[in-house]
């Protein structure tokens, strides 16, 4: 008996004994494919998978019969040295042994990269070096002018794109969806800044699964394509809340207020209180509050992850340091726009990628009209209270930075 021969019918053998089943049953297993369905699957290996871990996912969805009978036949392959990481096409009407070929000596189809929420998009291209043909210095050139390599002009080519303007630090700040995507193995610095912008259109007019982006060519289209919050048509809503008709704008404003509620907040249940509480104080700049509502709070913003956000771009951490470093001074970068202790209004743009939650929250802020609060507060817990003026926001930092009450099971309000 030739070898190859000898070491399936021992591997059969093995198998017929874990499982239970007959020699026969056992052979189908390795020589059969899971079913005649030719469906792509996107398959994932990811970094540090293990044969046995690669077997269970396969089984899991339907592209083999057997983890057991994979494992074995994969260790007489030496497929247990390792699987590159990265996404692979497969589909169940391959048989066991045309999948371990693919795994072991075909290159990935797709690779999965990503970005989690909250960070700014200097921070992006270190998450994007498993792309063999992803060129950091190209990607951070378009994300600072947003302009392609090309020429094209992004603003120009994405209606829900704002043309970059004075004071701003990175064309492209906040419009990145903060998210994991599934790119062609040669993607290049564009197709990952593309691909992110049309994800982001994608949340406020959503198309079907097969094209989430479908609707979003033109303003026009995806106006009435639009996601409804509540009974509101998003871009009723902002136009509403931001005063204006221009829904470029009003989404960059939505985005601008929201990049700062998701570096503020700790937990994503906070996302609409912290939203009112800075909205509440926007409509105070503005002019705009609602009658009966004061303040003492004044006319700024005054949102720590702004100076933040000026502090590292005047002086950008090293290597090895970190970004958004809590402040000690918030008069730190005192002169630059985006220090919103010093400067009035809103920053120039965003500052961070916010995750849809925020966002929604951001582009309908304080749907019920009632919120009173200018003030929050996170305790220890990671609780969020919430205070209508300055003696009462002392009184918290009082009662839960300053005294022995470090945190709470219940909110203040």
């Amino acid at each position: 008996m030739k070898k190859a021969g000898l070491v399936i019918t021992i591997i059969l053998a093995l198998l017929a004994l874990g499982v239970g089943f007959a020699g026969t049953t056992a052979a189908l297993y390795i020589t059969q494919p899971a079913s005649s369905n030719t469906t792509t699957v996107r398959f994932v290996v990811s970094s540090g998978d293990t044969t046995n871990t690669v077997a269970q996912h396969l089984q899991d969805d339907g592209l083999i019969r057997n983890a057991l009978a994979f494992r074995l036949y994969a260790r007489f392959k030496h497929l247990d040295t390792g699987i590159e990481p990265g996404v692979y096409l497969l589909n169940p009407s391959m048989t066991m042994g045309q999948i371990i070929t693919t795994l072991q000596h075909g290159k990935p189809d797709e690779q999965l990269a990503g970005v989690p929420d909250g960070l700014r998009v200097a921070q992006y291209a270190q998450y994007f070096t498993s792309l063999p043909n992803f060129n950091a210095n190209d990607f951070n050139t378009i994300v600072k002018t947003g302009v392609l390599p090309d020429g094209t002009k992004l603003w120009q080519k994405y209606w829900f794109v704002e043309q970059p303007q004075k004071n701003i630090v990175d064309a492209l700040e906040g419009y990145l969806y903060p998210d994991h995507y599934y790119f062609d193995a040669n993607a290049t610095a564009t197709d990952v800044v593309e691909k992110m912008l049309l994800a982001f259109a994608a949340h406020f007019c959503p198309g079907p699964d097969s094209n989430p982006a479908q609707y979003t060519d033109t303003n026009a289209d995806c106006k009435a394509h639009a996601l409804t919050i509540g009974n509101t048509n998003i871009f009723a809503a902002m136009e509403q809340k931001y005063y204006t008709n221009n829904d470029t704008q009003a989404i960059y404003d939505a985005l601008t207020l929201g990049s700062i509620v998701q570096r503020e907040i700790l937990k994503i249940s906070d996302a609409q209180g912290v939203t009112d509480v800075y909205y509440n104080r926007y409509l105070n700049i503005i002019h705009h509050l609602p009658s009966g509502l004061t303040t003492d709070v004044g006319d700024r913003l005054q949102a720590d992850p702004t100076v933040e956000y000026a502090r590292d771009t005047d002086n950008p951490p090293k290597v090895g340091q970190a970004w958004w470093t809590p402040l000690n001074d918030t008069s730190v970068s005192g002169n630059s726009p985006y220090n919103t202790y010093t400067q009035n209004g809103l920053p120039p743009g965003p500052i961070a990628a916010p995750n849809w939650t925020v966002l929604q929250a951001a582009a309908d802020p304080n749907p019920s009209g009632s919120s009173p609060y200018f003030y929050f507060l996170s305790d220890s817990c990671g609780n969020t209270h919430y205070a209508r003026n300055n003696q009462d926001f002392n009184n918290l930092k009082t009662k839960y930075l300053n005294g022995s009450k470090t945190c709470s099971t219940s909110i203040d309000s």
